[in-house]
């Protein structure tokens, strides 16, 4: 009875994720604001680090990959292959060597400054995306399942629980030719587990991530 009320509960609690509008972006700067122009004939220059936090799904995460530059790799290539399919550029060149900038202005360093100005000064791309910050974690809905008393007598169950798989991804774009960051913001994914299928609730998640990235790019759309 108990595996039958959360498996009930994790069905319906999908469901609504799936139909209803939620925030899906977190926005640091305002895109009304920004002087990004989207189109099939800009081009990007995607980068990105291994600057992953598992705070759930560790043993998904750990099955799937040897190390968190494999799921970087992923998602890069997710990412580049979604927002091209979606015309919000024409190309995406991919520089793979994880060396950009940190975010931590202490570790600033000569050599960093150095990859920065190669990255501005050698690309003829149009924009630089710079995602970082991915965070893996998960969401509870609902309330445990208790047992309670019946009106006729006996004890019957209450309550249910159902499970998401979350994933963050900070994105940061910068127009080439200014220099200047005009968009930043964080992409939240969620994939529902639906009778303990754990790993494809992750692959989920992650594709949301990117997907709702282009939408918001395409739109500047918080909710939806």
């Amino acid at each position: 009875m108990k595996l039958g009320k959360w498996l009930i509960a994790g069905i319906v609690g999908a469901q609504l994720l799936s139909s209803c509008e939620v925030i899906r972006i977190s926005e640091i700067s305002n895109y009304k604001d920004s002087q990004f122009v989207f189109g099939s004939n800009k081009t990007a220059l995607l980068v990105d680090d291994d600057d992953v936090l598992i705070s759930e799904f560790t043993k998904t995460f750990a099955k799937k990959y040897k190390q968190k530059h494999d799921f970087v790799i992923e998602y890069d290539s997710l990412c580049a292959a979604t927002l091209k399919q979606e015309n919000i550029f024409g190309e995406i060149k991919h520089d793979k060597s994880f060396e950009f900038v940190s975010n931590d202005p202490l570790t600033f360093n000569p050599e960093q400054q150095k990859k920065v100005d190669s990255l501005f000064t050698n690309t003829t791309a149009d924009y630089l995306i710079r995602i970082s910050g991915h965070e893996i974690t998960n969401s509870i809905q609902g309330s445990p399942v208790m047992a309670m008393p019946m009106a006729g007598g006996g004890m019957g169950m209450s309550g249910g629980q159902s499970e998401s798989c979350i994933i963050n991804s900070h994105f940061q774009i910068y127009d080439i030719k200014t220099r200047k960051k005009v968009l930043d913001f964080v992409s939240k994914g969620s994939g529902g587990v639906l009778f303990f299928a754990f790993e494809e609730a992750f692959i989920k998640a992650m594709n949301n991530s990117v997907k709702n990235s282009a939408v918001y790019l395409r739109t500047g759309k918080l909710k939806f």
